[in-house]
């Protein structure tokens, strides 16, 4: 049930909290949209849809936080425990995360392919903070950077599921090695002829198989 804009804000209150971050000093990126912050729609504990189009949202990837502004002056945090997930939207793009509580509680996973019964595929980004080091420059001390390290999770049509990191062949067979669809899946990496994908190539994957599956 979507919320009209004032119920959205009193809801928006209610699950909120201030919240301040500090990040002068840094190069790279810890925001999942770096400087731009996005309209969004979060779907509540209790399956609200609340959408309020003065409300800009972005996701620190580090601390793993959902945050809230409207003047970017007071900055809030969504309690993870208060919303299932959030749908950022730019221009003609959406980028879908939801909490997968069986994986975590905190971690936000986007949604790349929602298979429902049959295959289904996520992305989370862990990112890690690389400090400085002193003497690495001629005026002393490199700057700090950021490190994103993207974690894959494929469910089966089971629910059983698998994460991995490293979009390589043999990563790939060693997650379906004992699944019905291995054969499919040995079929499918041959036709691509390489040993190391994109995200794309994954996502291809997935999609064949869930084909196959019809």
């Amino acid at each position: 049930m979507a919320r009209t804009q004032d119920n959205a804000r009193s809801e928006m209150d209610h699950i909120s909290a201030p919240y301040y971050k500090i990040t002068d000093g840094f190069t790279g990126k810890n925001f999942f949209f770096e400087n731009n912050w996005v309209k969004a729609k979060i779907l509540t504990a209790n399956n609200n849809v609340v959408s309020n189009d003065s409300f800009l949202y972005n996701f620190d990837k580090i601390d793993r936080r959902l945050l809230i502004t409207t003047d970017f002056k007071n900055i809030s945090e969504i309690d993870w425990r208060e919303f299932k997930a959030v749908m950022f939207y730019t221009n003609d793009t959406t980028y879908i995360l939801e909490h997968i509580y069986l994986i975590s509680n905190k971690d936000l996973f986007q949604v790349l392919i929602k298979g429902d019964s049959k295959y289904s595929l996520y992305k989370t980004v862990h990112t890690k903070v690389i400090k400085g080091i002193y003497g690495a420059t001629s005026y002393g001390k490199s700057p700090d950077r950021y490190q994103d390290i993207t974690e894959y999770c494929i469910f089966f049509p089971n629910r059983e599921y698998r994460t991995f990191y490293q979009l390589k062949r043999s990563a790939i067979e060693r997650i379906f090695k004992l699944n019905p669809d291995s054969g499919r899946v040995e079929e499918y990496l041959n036709s691509i002829g390489k040993n190391t994908y994109q995200e794309d190539d994954l996502k291809q994957l997935i999609l064949y198989l869930n084909r196959q599956s019809l």
